[in-house]
């Protein structure tokens, strides 16, 4: 059923959404004001009150779970410790602030005196768990068919909930993992990219612990710190440079995220720091956030008589000739259910060829005229085409198309995580500008079409205003377009919504060109994931066709010529987001994607979302 637009039911549903948000972050906000930051600190101790207001401009670095804990609960010492982490920094605090530190200084003079042994007791402690719990409540639209003309969608309202866990295993190696679930908050299944999984013959199925409301893992991943090694005192999340990696660990292609930001199953290195100064880092394992649905068919095909036996029907029952004949004749309807039925038994092209023939002659027994105008009707729709298409290949054996060439076939299910080896380097000055290249190789067949390079840069013009770039290109030649796609983004920014930071804020504007076959799933944007990726939900009678390769199939057996050549799929789209930080922990943010098209100039839809995250330590 489709969807129209109505600002009634738009107001309707954002108000549920706004809702949602302030019930659903309701508790968490009153569990993070309740939780006690300093739990073993008297709560009437001026120390306390000092500390926890420091603690509050974010310069104090406690335990990851906000208490102090020795091996006694020796609160003096504790503290004694905290107030020589602060004057290991005094330099860079105010002049406030080192009044304060200098107060603290003097009251556990005694005990800083003796925190060379005990300092180093607490330090060696090995094995304690943070925990970084993440809430978001998002509201978006989600689309079966995303075009303008024949759209087709429903609201989702949903949240995922995200436990991150960091486990500092000794003073060089660090465990990281997450926890995911996601939870529907309308009747509607929130949209999860690796929810489903295939056998060998299609047969889709739910993933274990991905159903509405289970947890699975996301990540998990363990570091290891090679070479000098690094203080840590200042770093809450571990070493930062010179880490080899081992498991499921996060990565982001480029400043934007837009063509790639997911998981990675696998290896890495990486010499150099992430924070600051440059870094190169070498990964060899699987992209996880590879959205199937989308990538699927250039690998395992599509059956070619469905679609054939879909427009031969859907000629027969909507062409005027044959309606305004029927109407003269009223014999001729059953003679036209005799051909429907000839149709549907066809088991494959040949076969489908074949009965069309015995179709014109039935229709030839009660209208010569129409037969002939049938016929002439059939040929133009040019089935042939289907499986004769140069850049293309069929095998008549399971009556199937793989549309990126014979080079790349492979069974369902296989390599749902493609295989990749992936390279970049990175140059960051923090809050000044960074500069990415990035290479990446599909390995196995899918390494026939995906190869590509890429480039990104971020540069604050001032300390508000940011400009930022992208450029992607795949080296291998794509037999959909028969070209080697490229995509670029660009867009301008203003100010910075900092989760720690109350009352920050950004607005932006992206613009975003994506050729198919630069994308693959797994996008940093919701919205740009739909633009990029769409997947037609119904497609001739089929599930999950994407739009890349159903809109090239319609044009070659459209009956013009002109169209077969058009450019398919991709998208070209402005997307603009806002962001802003109301209270400490908590951000909520809206995007709009407007005057989206694909290649060949189609229009998309417009598209709006709004979330709300926010995260309790």
């Amino acid at each position: 059923m489709r969807t129209k637009d109505n600002k009634g039911i738009y107001s309707m549903r954002h108000t549920i959404l706004r809702a949602a948000v302030c019930a659903f972050f309701a508790g968490a906000a009153m569990t993070a004001s309740a939780a006690n930051p300093f739990s073993d600190v008297e709560r009437d101790s001026w120390a306390y009150e000092a500390v926890a207001s420091l603690s509050d401009q974010n310069i104090v670095e406690g335990y990851p779970d906000g208490t102090f804990k020795g091996d006694k609960h020796i609160t003096r010492y504790e503290m004694a410790q905290i107030t020589a982490r602060l004057l290991a920094k005094r330099n860079s605090l105010s002049a406030d602030q080192q009044s304060v530190v200098d107060k603290l200084s003097r009251e556990y003079a005694n005990d800083l005196s003796s925190l060379g042994v005990r300092i180093s007791e607490l330090e060696k402690k090995t094995g304690k768990t943070s925990l970084l719990t993440e809430l978001r409540v998002q509201g978006i639209d989600r689309y079966d068919n995303i075009f303008k003309d024949t759209k087709e969608k429903h609201y989702e309202l949903g949240a995922r909930i995200r436990l991150n866990t960091m486990t500092k295993i000794n003073d060089r190696s660090t465990l990281y993992g997450q926890l995911e679930t996601y939870m529907g908050m309308n009747g509607r299944d929130p949209y999860d990219i690796n929810k489903y999984t295939y056998d060998k013959n299609g047969n889709e199925s739910v993933r274990a612990g991905h159903s509405d409301g289970e947890l699975h893992l996301n990540r998990l991943w363990t570091t290891f710190q090679f070479g000098k090694k690094q203080d840590t005192t200042n770093l809450p999340f571990g070493p930062s440079k010179n880490l080899i990696g081992i498991g499921q660990f996060p990565v982001k292609m480029g400043v934007t995220g837009y063509t790639y930001d997911g998981e990675f199953k696998g290896a890495f290195i990486t010499f150099g720091d992430y924070i600051k100064g440059g870094r190169l880092t070498i990964a060899y394992g699987r992209a996880t956030n590879i959205n199937y649905n989308y990538t699927g068919p250039m690998m395992h095909g599509i059956k070619v008589t469905p679609i054939a036996k879909s427009k031969l029907i859907g000629e027969l029952s909507t062409n005027k000739v044959v309606a305004a004949a029927v109407a003269a004749n009223p014999a001729l309807k059953s003679v036209l259910g005799k051909a429907t039925g000839l149709i549907n038994s066809s088991n494959n092209l040949p076969e489908l060829q074949n009965n069309l023939g015995k179709i014109v002659n039935l229709i030839k027994t009660q209208n010569p005229q129409l037969a002939q105008a049938v016929a002439a009707k059939l040929g133009t729709l040019n089935l042939n085409s289907l499986v004769s298409a140069s850049t293309m290949y069929y095998n008549p054996a399971n009556d199937t198309l793989y549309p990126m060439g014979k080079d790349v076939v492979m069974d369902w299910g296989e390599d749902e995580d493609v295989p990749v080896t992936y390279a970049s380097y990175i140059y960051k000055v923090p809050d000044q500008w960074e500069f990415h290249a990035y290479a990446m190789k599909a390995n196995g067949p899918v390494g026939h079409i995906c190869e590509a390079y890429g480039f990104a840069g971020s540069y604050y013009v001032t300390p508000k205003w940011n400009i930022h770039g992208e450029f992607v290109k795949n080296l291998r030649v794509l037999p959909l377009n028969n070209e080697k796609p490229h995509s670029f983004n660009y867009g301008l920014s203003y100010g910075t919504a900092d989760v720690l930071k109350p009352r920050s804020y950004s607005i932006g504007i992206d613009y975003i060109y994506s050729q198919a076959g630069t994308y693959f799933g797994g996008s940093g944007n919701d919205i740009a994931d739909q633009y990029m990726g769409h997947v037609y939900k119904n497609w001739h009678g089929m599930k999950n066709v994407p739009a890349y390769f159903a809109d090239k199939m319609d044009a070659l057996t459209d009956g013009n010529p002109a169209n077969d050549h058009n450019n398919f799929g991709g998208a070209k789209f402005f997307l603009a987001k806002a962001s802003y930080v109301p209270m400490k922990g908590l951000i909520v943010e809206a995007d709009y994607g407007f005057n989206a098209k694909d290649m060949g100039g189609k229009k998309m839809d417009n598209m709006f979302m709004l979330k709300a995250t926010a995260y309790i330590k």
